[in-house]
């Protein structure tokens, strides 16, 4: 790794922690900025971490998120803030709700409940864990989108560098095929940050990845297809144990259902011990537009 993708890396990594940290403006109202991403549009998976960074700092600290459900609203815009309002919906003894809503210019783009419990022990059991191929001996994505941007004369520079993934089973967005709607990733944060909540926040975070990516694959359509409009209709994730970001995850992901312009995607996480630390579900839009 070279001296200047190394420091991209790490200057990348902390604007992201800035862009989480969100500012309080009141006790139940934060400000959030946005990660300047070259395709316009805020990604979906930070308002989600953002959203769960803000409904954090209104419940106590022996409380923790153990499931985030959202509707993707409108698309945010990089270049507005976002306001995050909460909304108190219950606090009890061993679960309390919050309800987050972030807006752009007074206008919901997004709509996230979230529920906290207090720790508990109880029965335990998951299913069995077995990564496709090692990290060690696959690609880093960023590696690919360089090929892409080569191949298409796109500058790969403006391509945000927070999060490492590596494909098990990579698409071929130059010539795609139709492939089983089956995908891994090894996934992990760019930098090292002791906060629990803002570990949560960035899993949350890297959670939107690749669930859209998988229901295409059997279609042989790329995510570049001039003609696919796409985007993030809702998604839920439910956490299990506490996670270090920067340290490999693996995300096992599949497509059970793609109908009426909607694509159905589930997706599991695990740590590389092969404790299972959250699983996830998205519906996304997957529609095909003419005259493009």
């Amino acid at each position: 790794m070279s001296d200047a993708f190394a420091e991209k890396k790490a200057k990348d990594f902390q604007s992201l922690l800035e862009v989480l940290r969100l500012e309080k403006q009141d006790d139940l109202l934060f400000r959030g900025h946005n990660m300047q991403v070259p395709w316009g549009r805020v990604y979906g998976g930070q308002v989600l971490a953002q959203a769960l960074y803000a409904a954090h700092q209104t419940v106590s600290k022996e409380y923790k998120v153990h499931s985030q459900h959202a509707y993707f609203i409108r698309p945010g815009q990089v270049h507005i803030d976002i306001d995050f309002e909460v909304e108190i919906v219950r606090d009890g003894r061993g679960f309390c709700t919050r309800r987050v809503t972030a807006l752009q210019n007074g206008k919901a783009i997004l709509i996230s409940s979230l529920s906290f419990q207090r720790p508990e022990v109880g029965l335990e059991q998951q299913c069995d864990f077995q990564a496709d191929a090692p990290v060690e001996s696959l690609q880093t994505e960023h590696e690919r989108q360089i090929e892409y941007c080569e191949a298409k004369g796109l500058d790969p520079d403006k391509r945000t560098l927070e999060i490492e993934y590596r494909s098990t089973n990579p698409f071929d967005h130059l010539n795609p095929a139709p492939m089983p709607p089956r995908v891994g990733v090894w996934m992990r944060a760019s930098g090292k940050v002791d906060d629990p909540i803002l570990n949560q926040a960035l899993l949350s975070y890297m959670s939107d990845s690749y669930l859209l990516d998988t229901s295409l694959l059997p279609h042989g359509i790329s995510y570049y297809n001039p003609k696919l409009q796409s985007a993030s209709l809702d998604h839920a994730l439910w956490f299990y144990d506490q996670i270090d970001a920067s340290e490999w995850h693996y995300y096992e992901l599949d497509s059970p259902k793609t109908a009426g312009a909607r694509g159905l995607n589930f997706g599991k996480i695990y740590r590389q011990d092969g404790c299972l630390v959250a699983a996830a579900a998205q519906e996304c839009l997957m529609r095909m537009v003419d005259g493009q």
